[in-house]
């Protein structure tokens, strides 16, 4: 337990006994807490009067709260292991007068709500709490036995010697002993009220003040001074303290002591009405009704400028202004925010259903989704929508596999790891459309041999006519003809074609016609595409394949000389589309 000393100086938890006589602090509050934020804020609070108390476990709170009988007890949720509820019900079980105060967020107020309706718990303290808001909570504690008229404890019992050896004689004895001492007890207070009724009857020089009035209006004064206490006792008794209207207890005695600045009634019953009106608008702003508490301020202002009371209360009004308009406009950002998602869902899902998942890029499912999760990426919903349209996107994905789209089901598997680079199914989608693009690879390489069989063979079917044909007459140089057909030169050699990726992952069939120059080496140069379909699908990979061949170099007249040549390059996959 650690204990923090008041602004006198005094210890706030010296031992009883040994001979010292010690005096609780006018009020006291034990703390079950381990937040070095509150903590922080408590020993702020011991610099203003109050005795502080901290302890770390329920046992020891219910023993300090023994030992300090009149404390408040306040209890820190976060402090515990196990539900607040029960800390509450067997806390006050064992103490039930017990001012109980209790620290956290709104899930322990909700939890709470039932004992804060019964006043099993007095006030409910949102954390991070200042020092002067627990100061407000813990006066409020304090105030409902100050009103009955209570003394600050005191362990010596004050006058009563006697009372403070009863008190000590009855702890740890039996019933029957117990109730012996309560009899003593009851003669002893008996014969103490007795001694203060002797006291403070009518004989005595003074007597006690009506409860009603704080002035005494049979003091000396002028008939209007007099009379206007009068009106101010009368006020002050049915509760109009302050008003700006000219009939409250405050005004009233304000204009008695502008006629009499040294009457004494007249200045306690202003210093009282002020009082109590603050003590009014403290007890509203701890309630929650900060218009009341905000109302009454503003009728003080003009009567007690200088008050440092209301100083300080105004001070937390407007910090809890502030903080309620900051709540509403975080309420109306929220609102703005759900409104805002909502509407972003709703075209994801329209375009889901139309399945426009991807595109167009600016009007799609996913670019909805976006827009939405942009706004609030935590929400609920959001997290719900993820799922959902990630769902969609391989499902489609399967689907355009299915129809040896891989291209596309390569695109929608793409998306939906932009969502959830780990969701389930990711990994499969990806290993089917690899293998797919293996499986079409090696197709298209077949096929690719086999075109290159079939050009050989047709050039040496080519190359056999031409043996038996008619010999063709010499022509002049200057006659070559310009281009030929690439059957009817000797190949030497080849190059397969490698089907393009794209074109072969969609199923895309074609046809490139390369016009080209078959060197006095034999080699290829000089290439040009003259056409082809689809366009510009399979040139490069034409191109490539060409630039590999080598031909038998042509004889003419004996010399090697150049020739054009023209071919036709077949491109299909397996399927034969």
């Amino acid at each position: 337990m650690t204990a923090y000393p008041n602004r006198r100086g005094e210890d706030a938890d010296l031992p009883a006994g040994g001979g010292r006589t010690r005096t609780m602090a006018q009020k006291e509050l034990i703390t079950l807490t381990n937040d070095s934020a509150l903590i922080r804020a408590l020993q702020e609070l011991s610099t203003e009067g109050v005795a502080v108390h901290v302890v770390s476990d329920m046992r020891t709170l219910s023993d300090e709260l023994l030992q300090h009988a009149g404390a408040v007890a306040m209890i820190d949720a976060s402090a515990l292991d196990a539900p607040i509820e029960g800390a509450v019900d067997a806390i006050t079980t064992q103490f039930p007068d017990l001012r109980l105060m209790i620290a956290g967020q709104s899930a322990e107020q909700t939890a709470l709500a039932r004992r804060i309706a019964d006043q099993s718990v007095f006030r409910f303290v949102h954390k991070p709490a200042s020092p002067q808001r627990l100061k407000l909570f813990l006066d409020a504690a304090a105030r409902p036995t100050e009103a009955r008229g209570r003394p600050p404890v005191d362990t010596t019992f004050g006058d009563s010697p006697s009372l403070a050896r009863l008190d000590t004689a009855v702890r740890g004895r039996s019933p029957l002993t117990l109730a012996l001492v309560g009899v003593v007890a009851i003669i002893a207070i008996a014969a103490t009220a007795w001694i203060f009724w002797l006291r403070d009857s009518p004989s005595a020089p003074q007597a006690a003040a009506p409860q009603s009035a704080p002035a005494n209006t049979a003091a000396a004064g002028s008939p209007e001074a007099l009379a206007l206490i009068r009106q101010a006792d009368k006020a002050f008794a049915d509760g109009r303290y302050v008003a700006l209207d000219g009939t409250s207890a405050a005004e009233s005695y304000r204009e008695a002591l502008k006629l009499e600045p040294a009457n004494a009634a007249a200045r306690s019953g202003f210093d009282r009405s002020i009082e109590y009106s603050i003590r009014r608008a403290e007890e509203a702003l701890v309630a929650g009704r900060l218009n009341e508490a905000a109302m009454v301020s503003e009728s003080l202002r003009p009567l007690a400028p200088n008050n440092s009371r209301l100083a300080f209360l105004n001070t937390q009004i407007e910090k809890e202004q502030t903080r309620q308009n900051a709540d509403a406009s975080q309420r109306a950002a929220n609102e703005a925010r759900q409104t805002q998602i909502r509407a972003s869902l709703d075209q994801m899902n329209e375009r889901l259903r139309r399945g426009a998942l991807l595109d167009p890029a600016a009007n799609s499912a996913v670019s909805h989704f976006r827009a939405a999760e942009q706004v609030g990426p935590g929400d609920p919903a959001v997290r719900a929508a993820r799922e959902s349209l990630l769902g969609a996107l391989l499902t489609a994905a399967d689907n355009e596999l299915s129809a040896k789209r891989a291209t596309a089901s390569r695109r929608l598997v793409d998306a939906a790891a932009t969502l959830n680079s780990s969701a389930p199914g990711l990994d499969v989608m990806r290993r089917r459309i690899d293998e797919f693009g293996e499986q079409q690879i090696a197709a298209s390489a077949a096929a690719s041999a086999a075109e290159v069989a079939r050009a050989a063979e047709a050039q040496r079917a080519q190359e056999t006519e031409n043996r038996v044909s008619t010999p063709v007459v010499a022509a002049p140089v200057a006659a070559t003809p310009a281009v030929v057909a690439a059957n009817t030169l000797k190949l030497v050699r080849s190059s397969p074609t490698v089907y393009p990726q794209r074109a072969l992952e969609d199923l895309v069939s074609g046809w490139v016609e390369l016009e080209f120059t078959v060197g006095r080496d034999g080699a290829v140069k000089d290439i040009t595409v003259v056409n082809a379909e689809p366009r510009r699908t399979f040139d490069n990979a034409a191109l490539t394949a060409l630039r590999r061949y080598r031909y038998q170099p042509v004889v003419r007249d004996g010399e090697t000389v150049e020739q054009r040549a023209r071919i036709r390059m077949r491109f299909a996959p397996v399927d034969g589309r």
